[in-house]
């Protein structure tokens, strides 16, 4: 890729990174700022004229980008296809470009050549074949909490857990101890409050330059007693977790930020994954208090992967919310509090990634670095904002109690999701058994990702499984020429496809059955069920009933 300024990239960037980073921030805000329009409000939206006036302006904008790259469509009947065909010539293509992009990308910053470049390919390798118990997928057992050890307790550990191995177990014994899926610490969330020095204004401390602050990379047994020295002695810690899901059916956890006022340390949650309960000795001490960002996920990556638990948390999230910030994210504190521009560069890094690149590293610190003195601001605006009275700053830790006694739940096959991701393909023409087709593919999908330990877009993703359903290609080369790069697992598994493909054809959903017509109901259930994610009642705090997981049992 060349310039015809030897110093600036594309005559406007001084180099690729620069152009990487600021292109991969563009992308990321367009795609926040869409994902809050409500599609269901769309014709409200338009009656507003200045908004009416630059869709229109965008939409043309967008029409004239197509025509400029119809020319690369392979099909000659352009005029003739319609809409839908249409867009999925057009992904076909941008999925084209972008891989190509990414090549030239990497070529012209010179990383194919790197060392790290053969560090990216070993990553192929997928980490999870090397943990030392397996992870296990399957409906039919839940998930068992890890830990067998319990610090801090105020409530004893079940006796039957404190026996158990870590290798999968039966029905059986679940049924005669259902307290094993008891959430270890939900006594003592719930009896967690903070103390009253927590409640009073404070004088923020700035940190040091992430250059001037000591900092510790936690991969070894050794390392990790250095790490637990210092922290076991601290009085607050700023907490974050990076997570892969892309290769992994439930996903795992891959790194963790620790910071203290002083120091920070990185740990590898990867080497140490089976070591690492040891937090608990901190982590459910409830006079160390662990600020977090957003701590929904990580409160139920913690117990997944890690067997740790929180005592003593303060999302700096739900802060905001009580603030009414204008916007809640990381990074608009990072910026609005500390001047800093975080990188969004590595929103979507692979954080498999072994050695870990400095700027990763980097990157990862500046998550916890600054939280702590995030939380100090925060802290005293909300005491500001309701005149010392401290019943918001109270609020905020009866919502984050909420959240750390969150109890993960392996996900749950829905054998009627597919007509979710029917109606979301704004497909309205499939006959029984196109649908019939959607069904089974979507079911088969699952099964795989399961057994094979990755995720269904991985498998199969959303907009081929689609496409499958509506051409219902009669043999083996038709499901390969369907997919314009066909998925590992999908050519693994031609034949079980294709048979898969007979059957809907000989045996389509009968439109009178009223379980395959209420569509509707079913994207309300969907819309439902995320929804109960994205706010917090405070009703449901000690409600025994989130306290167990649920037994599925599976016939």
């Amino acid at each position: 890729m060349s310039s015809t300024n030897s110093t600036k990239f594309f005559d406007l960037f001084n180099n690729v990174d620069e152009y990487k980073q600021t292109i991969c921030s563009k992308v990321i805000d367009v795609i926040r700022t869409s994902n809050r329009l409500a599609i269901e409000n769309f014709d409200q939206i338009m009656t507003i004229d200045s908004c009416h006036d630059k869709i229109n302006k965008l939409s043309e904008r967008i029409l004239n980008r197509i025509y400029q790259i119809k020319s690369h469509i392979q099909s000659s009947n352009w005029d003739q296809l319609d809409l839908d065909e249409k867009i999925e010539q057009l992904i076909d293509i941008n999925d084209t470009l972008f891989e190509q992009i990414a090549s030239a990308l990497d070529e012209a910053d010179g990383i194919k050549k790197s060392p790290v470049s053969t560090v990216v390919r070993q990553v192929l390798i997928k980490p999870q074949l090397k943990f030392k118990h397996k992870i296990d997928n399957s409906t039919i057992i839940p998930f068992i909490p890890k830990i067998r050890i319990k610090p801090n307790a105020v409530t004893p550990l079940p006796m039957i857990m404190m026996q158990m191995n870590f290798e999968p177990i039966d029905l059986d014994l679940l049924e005669k101890h259902p307290e094993i899926l008891d959430h270890p610490y939900f006594d003592e969330i719930s009896a967690f409050e903070p103390d009253e020095m927590l409640l009073k204004k404070i004088e923020p401390q700035f940190p040091k330059l992430i250059e001037e602050t000591k900092y510790l990379f936690v991969d070894t047994i050794d390392k990790l007693k250095i790490m637990m020295d210092h922290i076991e002695i601290q009085f607050e810690l700023a907490v974050d977790l990076e997570h892969h899901s892309y290769r992994s059916y439930q996903g795992f956890t891959c790194l963790m930020q620790i910071s203290s006022r002083t120091e920070d340390f990185l740990i590898d949650t990867l080497t140490l994954r089976d070591e690492l309960s040891i937090l608990n000795n901190v982590f459910t001490n409830p006079v160390v208090l662990k600020v977090f960002h957003g701590a929904d996920w990580d409160i139920e990556w913690l117990q997944k992967d890690l067997g740790i638990y929180i005592v003593n948390m303060f999302d700096t999230h739900q802060a905001a919310k009580e603030l009414n910030l204008p916007i809640l994210s990381l990074a608009y504190l990072l910026k609005t509090y500390c001047n800093i521009d975080a990188s969004k560069q590595f929103q979507l890094a692979d954080w498999r990634i072994r050695p870990l690149p400095k700027e990763y590293c980097r990157y990862a610190r500046e998550d916890t670095h600054y939280l702590l003195y995030i939380y100090d601001r925060l802290r005293n605006q909300l005491l500001d904002l309701n005149e010392n009275n401290s019943e918001l700053l109270r609020l905020v830790y009866t919502k984050s109690k909420i959240i750390c006694q969150k109890l993960y739940k392996k996900p749950i096959f829905d054998k009627n999701a597919y007509k979710v991701l029917y109606l979301k393909s704004h497909k309205t023409t499939f006959d029984g058994s196109q649908l019939a087709a959607l069904k089974l593919l979507y079911a088969w999908r699952d099964r795989i990702a399961r057994e094979e330990d990755e995720s269904t877009s991985y498998v199969l993703p959303d907009l081929m499984l689609i496409h499958l359903a509506e051409l219902l290609p009669k043999d083996i080369q038709g499901i390969r020429e369907s997919c314009k790069l066909v998925p590992e697992l999908v050519e693994k598994n031609l034949e079980e496809i294709h048979q898969l493909l007979i059957q809907a054809i000989e045996k389509p959903l009968l439109q009178s059955n009223h379980e395959e017509l209420n569509l509707d109901e079913s994207l309300q259930n969907k819309r439902s069920i995320s929804s109960s994610n994205t706010n917090i009642s405070t009703g449901s705090l000690l409600n025994n009933d989130n306290k167990r997981a649920k037994l599925v049992t599976e016939k």
